[in-house]
């Protein structure tokens, strides 16, 4: 082999390389920390009540499942932790024990393995809508999940 096999030899080697190490990157990034999980759950649904930060908490495991984000809107606020902390011990305690249930003990799925929702009395119609089939309404939330 040539210097200009070389060249491609050592360009294969160095793709290989970066294409493992990308793939271990998006792998840990992957990785959900159930000890932070609680506070989009209440962030989410702390109006619904236990019933809804279990929904909330439902479609973020089939959003993980799937290898989807979480993309919760409501860990985007300017006062979120102001906000976590005006909920209340006993909701910080409901959203910490609903994550337990639905992640570690791997209860039902109430939502009918939605993957979006939305509370379209007040905020309307998302954009992702018309790609989504209703699976439920639970409190103010309508569930989703796409169009298979």
């Amino acid at each position: 082999m040539g210097h200009r096999g070389g060249k491609i030899m050592e360009k294969i080697i160095i793709f290989i390389i970066l294409t493992v190490l990308l793939i271990f990157i998006v792998d840990l990034g992957a990785e959900i920390n159930l000890d932070n999980l609680w506070k989009p759950v209440l962030v989410e649904a702390t109006g619904e009540g236990r019933t809804g930060m279990y929904a909330v908490a439902c479609v973020y495991r089939n959003r993980i499942s799937k290898g989807m984000n979480l993309g919760s809107s409501g860990m985007k606020r300017k006062d979120l932790d102001r906000f976590i902390y005006l909920q209340g011990r006993q909701q910080e305690i409901i959203a910490k024990d609903v994550v337990y249930e639905v992640f570690v003990e791997h209860k039902e799925d109430v939502t009918g393995g939605a993957t979006y929702f939305e509370n379209i009395e007040e905020f309307g119609i998302p954009y992702w809508y018309y790609d989504m089939n209703e699976t439920c309404k639970i409190g103010n939330h309508t569930f989703f999940k796409e169009k298979e």
